[in-house]
């Protein structure tokens, strides 16, 4: 799949719908087998948002269009609604550990990417204090990776880890910030509920040899090769950009931005 293009913010919600529609009645006239949750499994707001996309299917069950997720991590908060925005808490454990440039450019990445697309926000970004709730992220001299996915970070201390020094990888020579973007994003999408898309069970056999981390108990109609959440993608990180797929799934489980 080519990478997403850049759309003005009116017309990105259009194509996402239109994304879906065409995604479910090519796997309707194929005679796919769609993997399914029943609509106690999902979350409200997602469970909704699903069925006013047309993705509730004639048995009742809920048909997911994109992605691979763990459903019960999906973030869910007393009063969201699908069409309204859902704020997430961020902060950083020790913010000296790191620049504050970048920083920022991980809370700008994020900001371009999941919560341009999706209903979804990430607000605080301080220092974390004792007992603090949401995305509490350490900084890593040599690793990123998240401890869970979606709600299992609730308040977990160091829950999100971020590599900030990448001078040692040969790839990032002379562009350390654009890797620290492009990492975060992928590590984002894991806090949102994203499961590695070479874990999927369709994936090819030689990505599934790639296979890292939670298999998704949802896995959904198509492969997506150039997901940010694929190791398989043969760009790494997919240059920090969300797949067409990696949006559709986004604004589908916590809603999208007209």
């Amino acid at each position: 799949m080519p990478r997403s293009i850049r759309l003005r913010p009116g017309l990105h919600l259009a194509v996402a719908l239109l994304s879906i529609t065409l995604c479910v009645v090519s796997a309707l006239a194929a005679n796919q087998v769609l993997t399914t949750a029943s609509p106690s499994a999902v979350p409200a707001h997602a469970q909704a948002l699903l069925s006013l996309k047309g993705q509730a299917l004639s048995n009742g069950a809920i048909a997911y269009p994109f992605g691979a997720v763990l459903v019960s991590t999906i973030w869910r908060r007393p009063g969201w609604t699908p069409a309204g925005d859902k704020p997430i808490d961020v902060c950083w454990e020790r913010p000296d550990d790191a620049p504050a440039y970048l920083r920022a450019s991980v809370r700008d990445a994020v900001a371009r990417t999941w919560a341009f697309y999706g209903m979804v926000s990430f607000r605080g970004w301080g220092a974390c204090v004792d007992g603090a709730k949401g995305i509490r992220i350490g900084v890593s001299p040599d690793r990123s990776g998240t401890d869970g996915l979606g709600q299992q970070l609730d308040g977990k201390p160091n829950g999100m880890m971020l590599q900030m020094d990448f001078s040692a990888s040969t790839y990032c020579v002379n562009r350390n910030e654009f890797c620290v973007r492009a990492t975060a994003v992928h590590e984002f999408g894991h806090a949102l509920g994203i499961v590695h898309e070479q874990n999927r069970s369709d994936a090819p056999g030689w990505c599934k040899a790639k296979h890292q981390g939670e298999t998704p108990d949802k896995t959904i109609t198509k492969y997506d090769s150039a997901s940010i959440m694929n190791y398989c993608n043969t760009t790494w990180q997919n240059d920090g950009l969300l797949s067409d797929s990696d949006i559709v799934t986004v604004t589908t489980l916590y809603g999208g931005r007209a």
